[in-house]
């Protein structure tokens, strides 16, 4: 009996054996199988990546340029920095704004070349599109950008600045923003350093002290180059009447006064060694203006008695950008008692100090300033309502997928 029990193990481990003889070839097959095919995957994966750059740039460049062939080339050097070669036929514009790419990378066999020779092809493809948004240079209502002046925000003698937006001040002083002699302000307040509120005077809005310093949001706006003569000089803007203005140089001052109505016609008047100077019960009137002061020793001048009413360009490289003073320039703008001041856009004059002197009521100097320091006194009121579709802004492109 036992022996023949000994008989049947032996019998049952010859066929254990014979079993797992032939199933070897199996499982190496199929474990060559699994591990190419993880490979094959995370090739897939390589080559999508590349397929979705290689759109973005395709789609980046087409949108900034409008041009196919430009838009391929982009393509097909980002594609080659992911080791893929790629002709331009194969990045196409499907429609307009679209650009598309198909890729397909194949590589040798490796452990499953024990089932047959031959390369693993993975194909991945991508559609990406450029759009663009427009977007203000900073979202604060006045920028003070002095470093360390104290009081480079001030606020006396029955003063009041209303804003739309927060004001923000560069100084690290203690006594960056001084409010005295029951003046007033309605706006949140963002200091680097710190302040002071009189007793008598108010804020109607948070100070918040400590917070990082912000560069000039605009320096990145280039100056406008010097553009031809004007074709309407100032000869001919004299005595009472009604005058039409033409964007160009100016040299020297530009006085307008004695009564006259002026209208300016959209565009860049840059004023060159001079001031622009609006006196004498004048009216001035502009859409799509912007006004440029050279590093020439001028500024703008509104004197008592006049009436002011200014928008800015709504597009290109000044969008929003109603008053620009020579970034060099200190020369500060003079804003007199008696003048109507109704302009939108951003006054920028970021080297300059504004001072507002008492007499106005109600003005809006624009719907953002940003200078080198402020000062208002006397009863003066400046309304700057902050808006967002009217102040100096860029346009920003952005590409995404599609598909």
């Amino acid at each position: 009996m036992l022996r023949q029990r000994r008989q049947k193990q032996r019998d049952r481990r010859g066929t254990v054996a014979a079993i797992t003889a032939l199933l070897i070839p199996v499982i190496v097959g199929v474990s060559a199988l699994a591990l190419d095919g993880g490979l094959m995957y995370l090739q897939r994966r390589q080559a999508q990546s590349a397929a979705d750059a290689t759109a973005l740039a395709a789609a980046y460049t087409y949108y900034n340029t409008s041009n196919l062939s430009q838009a391929q080339a982009a393509g097909v050097a980002i594609a080659a920095q992911y080791g893929i070669t790629l002709s331009a036929s194969q990045i196409t514009s499907p429609q307009s704004g679209y650009m598309a790419v198909s890729i397909t990378a194949s590589k040798p066999r490796t452990f499953s070349a024990l089932w047959g020779a031959g390369s693993m092809s993975v194909t991945a493809s991508a559609t990406a599109r450029g759009t663009s948004s427009v977007q203000p240079y900073s979202t604060a209502s006045v920028i003070v950008l002095d470093p360390s002046s104290s009081g480079s925000l001030t606020c006396g003698g029955g003063g009041k600045l209303t804003c739309g937006s927060a004001v923000q001040v560069n100084s690290s002083s203690s006594t960056a923003v001084n409010v005295n002699n029951g003046a007033h302000i309605e706006s949140d307040i963002n200091v680097v350093g710190g302040y002071t509120v009189a007793n008598g005077s108010h804020v109607d809005g948070t100070i918040a002290t400590g917070v990082s310093s912000v560069g000039d949001p605009l320096a990145s706006i280039p100056t406008p180059t010097i553009p031809p003569a004007t074709s309407t000089p100032m000869s001919n803007y004299q005595g009472w009447g009604s005058f039409s203005m033409q964007p160009g140089l100016y040299t020297g001052d530009v006085n307008l006064g004695n009564g006259g109505t002026f209208t300016m016609a959209p565009g860049v008047y840059y004023i060159q060694g001079g001031s622009f100077n609006i006196a004498n019960g004048c009216t001035l009137t502009g859409n799509g203006v912007t006004i440029y002061i050279d590093n020439g020793g001028g500024t703008i001048n509104f004197e008592g008695g006049t009436k002011t009413t200014l928008t800015p360009p709504t597009s290109g490289p000044y969008a929003g950008l109603s008053y620009f003073q020579d970034r060099n320039s200190a020369v500060p703008p003079n804003i007199a008692n008696g003048s109507t001041i109704n302009m939108s856009g951003t006054f920028y004059a970021a080297g300059a100090a504004l001072t507002f002197a008492g007499g106005s009521k109600t003005n809006e100097y624009g719907a953002q300033m940003v200078c080198k320091t402020m000062n208002l006194s006397n009863g003066c009121d400046v309304d700057i309502p902050y808006n967002t579709s009217s102040v100096a802004s860029k346009t920003a492109v952005s590409v995404t997928l599609v598909k």
